[in-house]
């Protein structure tokens, strides 16, 4: 009989909270408190997606120094305004920046 090893346990253990905060977070997202807050989530999205397009749009020659200034005007705005949590800004500036390749493709095929 193999023995049991302690980390194969404590693997076990946290796929099964995993799974289970999955299903719960499921579960929360499908209440109406839920759905106005993933709704309200994706507004905020949208909106500073426009923004970012807005501003990469007046560019002339969009570099990635260029952009990161950009980014973080961004930023500065919603933080300004509160309408984004400020423990999330580098999370969100590490997304957006992580798109930088993307975005240079878009931009190159549209100017």
């Amino acid at each position: 009989m193999p023995k049991k090893h302690p980390k194969n346990g404590l693997l076990a253990a946290g796929l099964v909270a995993g799974a289970a905060l999955g299903v719960a977070t499921a579960y929360y997202l499908n209440t109406p408190k839920g759905k106005k807050m993933l709704h309200e989530a994706e507004k905020k999205a949208v909106d500073m997606q426009k923004k970012l397009m807005k501003e990469i749009q007046k560019t002339k020659n969009l570099t990635k120094e260029r952009y990161e200034e950009i980014v973080e005007k961004l930023l500065a705005y919603y933080a300004k305004t509160k309408d984004i949590n400020a423990k999330e800004m580098p999370e969100i500036k590490d997304y957006l920046m992580d798109k930088w390749k993307i975005i240079q493709k878009e931009y190159k095929s549209v100017k």
